[in-house]
């Protein structure tokens, strides 16, 4: 049995249920630690419990079966939807969802405040997450890493440390860490939005499948390797600018009530 989603080699695809012990025990450990950190931080926001929630279900939804073992080793697509969930869209629910006492009782450990400090400043987290998306999904990397296990979780937990860092700047509730204007979170998220990395290129335009896993993985439907892999980079460039659009709405709304909130006061 396996504990964590991998590249099957060869293996036809069975919609037969499989589980992922590892995918659980992971789940379960976050859920642990955030009710144990809720609990020393006194905070039982039922708003803050409904996000990290949905932050852990995207996480479960994308690790676990079906998509996990699909995208781990039978579609591009897929991997590209998993890709995903797990940096765009489990980040930033898992974030919003810690309380904000938890946040501040960082400051009783140097060290940490000293590692967030110097990898969440907005061009560092921008750089960080950008080129660790691309290296990732580059496709000889990619064709080496999915085939095993520990190779599979390495993958999902750098996107997710990835994605971490990326939203911090935009949803941490701590406005110290760092300071960071309405105005520079739209840009911010603007130009992830519109950013083309390389790889985009590669599996939109290349003639022959980039992914040798996907390619010589036992087909799943009509369509070939090489179209499966085109909707992949659709899914990667389309996906990312929907997220990162819905996020700048949030922002913006955000900004306008900080302003009239901010007017009345004076008033």
């Amino acid at each position: 049995m396996q504990w964590w989603c991998a590249s099957s080699q060869g293996v036809a695809w069975s919609w037969a249920w499989r589980p992922y012990i590892g995918v659980w025990l992971f789940i379960i450990l976050l859920a642990i630690a955030y009710l144990l950190y809720s609990r020393r931080a006194g905070s039982s926001d039922r708003r803050h419990i409904l996000l990290f929630s949905a932050g852990l279900l995207s996480l479960w939804v994308a690790l676990d079966w079906p998509l996990g073992p699909l995208g781990s080793g039978y579609l591009a697509s897929v991997h590209m939807l998993r890709y995903l969930l797990i940096s765009l869209i489990a980040p930033p629910l898992l974030l919003l969802g810690v309380p904000k006492q938890a946040y501040e009782s960082l400051g009783n450990r140097p060290r940490a405040l000293v590692f967030l400090g110097n990898t969440t400043q907005p061009l560092v987290a921008f750089f960080i997450f950008n080129v660790v998306i691309s290296i990732t999904h580059w496709p000889s990397l990619v064709d080496r890493l999915m085939v095993t296990q520990i190779g599979s979780f390495f993958l999902d937990i750098i996107w997710l440390a990835a994605g971490v860092v990326f939203w911090w700047p935009v949803v941490s509730p701590v406005p110290e860490w760092p300071r960071f204007t309405h105005v520079w979170k739209l840009a911010y998220l603007g130009l992830n939005g519109i950013i083309i990395r390389p790889v985009f290129f590669i599996l939109l335009f290349s003639k022959f499948p980039a992914y040798a896993i996907y390619e010589l993985a036992p087909p799943i439907g009509t369509a070939s390797a090489l179209s499966d892999q085109q909707f992949a980079a659709g899914i990667m460039k389309l996906g990312s600018a929907w997220v990162m659009l819905i996020a700048m709405g949030f922002v913006f709304f955000s900004w306008v009530r900080s302003s009239e909130n901010t007017s009345s006061d004076r008033a």
